[in-house]
């Protein structure tokens, strides 16, 4: 660990010293998270999320959370595609390991934690097509506890903004329960005269409101042996009480007589916290991370013996939250090279990249965040089709704790060395505007709507599923890929191609996985702009197809002549040549017919659509003004409205100022929407908001209006 953040073992010591076994809870405790300090101040009345004791738990109810309202995800779990060998980058990984993903959200923040906020540099995902289940390592203060000795719920919400994003791309969202905490340990396992457990109900209605699927369980304290027996029977009639598709995930920690020994393997002492004869407890479990060759070898034995898929139920750990690109312990023991991975895998600490990089608040340093990112994800190339670490010091025997070259990124293989990507692409619509969740503006149909930096990944677009797999033809160096931040078509940011092209050395970038069934009628409209407008250094943008039925050719489509009248040229492509096939992959191939010179390409949207006339979907209904609360020429505004059952992709909020210009304040798919800092147009006495409804193919339907009114 870094900064102020006390060594994981330092931690334990301490602990053990007053009473406490604990081993994975550093970052969560009282001597935990560091304060956004580069967040602005929080707004006198907005909303922010909070931990739960066991007293809220069992007596949960939306109506009685104060900001339970503005803290639901919304977006439905979409469905992942089969997949596809051919189109993988590496075809010869196996498709049936998983990943957790354990990590924080934007900032591990207790009193700041929002699900949107007003700064551009916060940590984000980009790449949600590795993971599987997401859990949220983030704990949170129970609601009215004092900042400045803050009291810990045993419970944590996921953002409901990274559960909206990882729901878009086919991801589980797990809340977190954690102990030790304050309180009695008892407290929490009530039983009532009918067998049932207030708890766990208030556990299944709270996932059920927010909107998220399952919890995380780190159970990281010794308890009696009764204790532990009561827990087991909670978890059981909780698992047996929750919908399909709900997930929960048990800490390799204590035993089933409550002592806390962990196992670093899947085995008989833990295995009943996963099934406890034929009666399903947990469906997994995070095996903890002091990996060896035996203790992986019996995890998969264990799961075999006792009738449970591997890849389903076991997930050895990785620890990168300390260690970064150099853990101790190598996951090639999971995942050996050349054979299929033994388990699945998880990762605690995903957030390294952003977290452990000394600029990592500061607006003008996100560049190099981004990079060690795509080094975690993509490996030390920023390449999937070139992973592997290209440097090699193996550990000592004894592990004491302290990292070693954690920022080494040629030590770590990447993600993409041990699992294949995922993808939901598998019908019409798809829209896409590479729009990452963050930005240093905001931008509507090409145009700057809005100057201020934001955040929010309720609104995050389905990114590449490779980032980046590009190629320049005859040896020629590819262009660069980068996200552009400084100029985009629609949200914060467009997917820039930049570098030297010569005519003989275009480069081919691999974009989407797919599968899309074409019938004849369906188009594809490409958004694009390039650097330069003389006729004589145009660039030559074309969309490439790749079929499940020739899965080794490419189908090119010239998306035209940029359009010198305008920043951003729109081609619209027909697809009729590829009735009767379905698009596996989607590519894009940048060119040039004059000299070797330096070139920019932009992509600002990528839409699949099925050809058919669409309405725009109608003006939502019931667009209310709740509350407003001004100081000076701003004010806090809290608005509502009906969400659309369906037939709605998001929800854009908007004003008109003065001079006719149209000023971005939101984004979202919800039925709420709270403004920080509305700002007052010169001596108006009322400011119309607008709310216009956009369909999932970008068509945007009717707009409803709600005033505020200003005093004096």
């Amino acid at each position: 660990m870094g900064g102020d953040h006390l060594d994981r073992r330092t931690f334990v010591r301490m602990l053990g010293v007053a009473g406490v076994a604990v081993g994975l809870a550093g970052p969560l405790g009282p001597l935990g998270a560091r304060p956004a300090a580069a967040a602005s101040a929080r707004g006198a009345h907005q909303p922010f999320m909070h931990g739960y004791d066991a007293a809220a738990l069992k007596s949960w109810r939306p109506e009685t959370d104060r900001f339970a309202r503005y803290f639901r995800s919304r977006v439905p779990l979409a469905h992942r595609i089969p997949a596809f060998a051919p189109t993988q980058a590496d075809p010869r990984l196996a498709t049936g390991p998983r990943l957790m993903n354990l990590s924080y959200d934007y900032d591990n923040s207790f009193f700041t934690a929002y699900k949107y906020g007003d700064v551009f540099a916060r940590r984000l995902l980009r790449f949600w097509q590795y993971t599987d289940l997401y859990g949220s390592w983030h704990g949170m203060p129970v609601d009215g506890s004092p900042e400045d000795e803050p009291v810990h719920g045993v419970v944590n919400l996921p953002n409901p903004a990274w559960t909206d994003a990882a729901h878009r791309n086919g991801v589980r969202s797990l809340g977190c329960w954690f102990w030790p905490r304050t309180g009695t340990f008892a407290d929490l396992l009530e039983r009532r005269a009918d067998g049932s457990y207030p708890v766990a109900d208030g556990l299944l209605a709270m996932a059920d409101y927010f909107g998220f699927d399952g919890y995380f369980i780190n159970q990281e304290a010794t308890v009696s042996a009764a204790d532990a027996h009561e827990l087991m029977r909670m978890l059981t009639y909780l698992r047996a009480k929750a919908p399909d598709g709900f997930h929960l995930q048990w800490y390799d920690t204590i035993t089933t007589e409550g002592k806390l020994d962990y196992q670093n393997a899947f085995n008989d002492t833990n295995a009943d916290w996963v099934r406890h004869g034929d009666t399903p407890v947990n469906h997994s479990l995070f095996a903890n991370y002091w990996l060896t060759e035996e203790g992986v070898a019996t995890s998969r034995r264990t799961a075999l013996e006792r009738g449970l898929d591997p890849y389903e139920t076991v997930f050895h750990g990785t620890e990168t939250e300390k260690y970064g690109f150099n853990p101790p312990f190598d996951p090639r023991i999971v995942c050996p090279d050349g054979q299929p991975a033994r388990t699945s895998w998880a990762l605690f600490g995903s957030h390294f990249p952003w977290d452990r990089y000394p600029d990592r608040e500061d607006p003008d340093a996100q560049d190099e965040v981004f990079v060690r990112e795509r080094h975690y994800w993509s490996g030390p190339h920023e390449d999937p089709t070139r992973t592997g670490r290209t440097e090699y010091v193996p550990w000592p025997d004894e592990d004491d704790g302290k990292p070693r070259d954690e920022h080494n990124f040629r030590k770590w293989d990447g993600v993409a060395r041990y699992l294949t990507e995922r993808s939901v692409i598998g019908g019409f619509p798809f829209v896409t505007r590479f729009n990452t969740g963050h930005g240093r503006a905001f931008f509507l149909a090409g145009r700057r709507a809005s100057e201020r930096e934001w955040n929010n990944m309720s609104i995050q677009d389905v990114l590449p599923t490779w980032q980046f797999w590009t190629r320049g033809a005859g040896g020629a160096e590819p262009l660069r890929a980068e996200y552009d931040y400084g100029t985009a078509y629609d949200g914060g940011c467009s997917l820039r191609f930049s570098g030297r092209l010569a005519p003989d050395g275009p480069t081919t970038a691999r974009l989407f996985k797919t599968r899309l069934r074409v019938t004849g009628g369906e188009r594809v409209r490409l958004v694009y702009a390039t650097g330069d407008r003389a006729p004589e250094r145009y660039g030559r943008v074309e969309l490439g197809l790749i079929t499940e039925e020739e899965p080794d050719t490419t189908t090119w489509l010239p998306a035209g002549r940029p359009d010198p009248r305008r920043r951003w040229t729109t081609a619209e492509l027909p697809l009729a040549a590829l009735a009767g096939r379905t698009v596996a992959a989607v590519a894009v191939r940048f060119g040039t017919t004059g000299a070797p010179a330096e070139h920019t390409f932009r992509l600002g949207e990528l839409a699949f659509l099925d050809g058919r006339p669409a309405p725009g979907p109608a003006a939502p209904a019931a667009f209310t003004v709740d509350a407003v609360h001004p100081a000076g020429d701003t004010a806090e505004v809290f608005l509502s409205w009906r969400l659309a059952e369906r037939g709605v992709w998001y929800y854009d909020l908007t004003r008109e100022l003065p001079d006719g210009r149209t000023e971005a304040l939101g984004r979202i798919f919800d039925d709420v929407y709270y403004v920080k800092a509305l700002a007052r147009a010169g001596a108006e006495r009322v400011t119309a908001l607008r709310l216009t409804a956009v369909a999932p193919d970008g068509t945007r339907g009717g707009t409803a209006v709600a005033r505020v009114r200003w005093p004096g």
